[in-house]
């Protein structure tokens, strides 16, 4: 699994044809290991499990490219602030949700975080935390400055697995004015919905629940045999079909 955080400027689904100030999620499943290709089915129902509600400064959307499943979720206006935070002082500071990136990750057999792409414009004196494997800040692109980093396990990094801030600066008036940020705390997602949070109904009777059960042990000793992210992501489809996604989070928490 790779991700991908971009703060800028994107074309977002629906506003073709214009380049409008977004944060920009990238999250990429592969499954080069296990000589099969995702599906549009498969990647589809990954956004139904784990990037799901909606919102008017949300937009996501995801297709099968290269062979990997990708999935890119786009944060407008006020919505940025869950990735942002920027003082009166003029000191910004910006975030992606790591702590629920590694959640989704974990929540399979056998997922390989392998790297995280962090870049972020429209601030300048950028320093990153958490030691990533490579840098390049404070470039100087047209009017404003762009800065990048990147954690990759294939180079010596470790994914950071909290919600700190990842990069921090000083605010350029090419953030606030063409990007329209504004001064304001760090906020809550408006989405996705997290399946982790979610607290299901039960979907059988006293009745059946014994043999529901039963069977519920059969299907996880099934998975625990199983190798590398396709199985893993097989077993959660096939859950969510089943049972819907409410008790497919307790499928996901039993493997813990």
């Amino acid at each position: 699994m790779r991700a991908r955080f971009e703060f800028g400027e994107d074309i977002v689904p629906g506003r073709e044809g214009e380049i409008t100030p977004a944060a920009t999620l990238t999250l990429v499943f592969s499954e080069w290991g296990n000589e099969r290709n995702l599906t549009e089915q498969e990647c589809q129902e990954l956004v139904s499990t784990f990037w799901s509600g909606t919102g008017p400064d949300y937009q996501v959307e995801a297709a099968v490219k290269y062979d990997d499943c990708q999935i890119e979720a786009y944060y407008l206006g006020e919505a940025r602030h869950a990735f942002y935070s920027l003082d009166e002082s003029g000191h910004m500071q910006v975030r992606p949700p790591m702590a629920y990136l590694n959640q989704i990750a974990t929540s399979f057999d056998n997922v390989y975080f392998k790297r995280l792409d962090f870049d972020v414009v429209g601030m300048n004196n950028a320093y990153c935390n958490a030691n990533p494997s490579k840098e390049d800040l404070n470039k100087l692109v047209v009017v404003s400055h762009s800065s990048s980093c990147v954690w990759d396990v294939d180079d010596g990094a470790t994914i950071p697995t909290t919600d700190e801030p990842l990069m921090e600066g000083d605010v350029e008036d090419y953030f606030t004015g063409k990007l329209a940020g504004t001064v304001g705390p760090f906020t809550d997602l408006v989405a996705p919905v997290n399946p982790f949070t979610v607290t299901p109904a039960p979907t059988t009777d006293p009745a059946t629940g014994a043999s529901s059960a039963a069977s519920g042990d059969q299907s996880q000793r099934g998975e625990s045999s199983s190798t590398g992210l396709l199985i893993g992501i097989g077993a959660a489809i096939a859950a969510l079909l089943l049972v819907g996604a409410g008790a497919l989070v307790v499928a996901l928490r039993r493997r813990h």
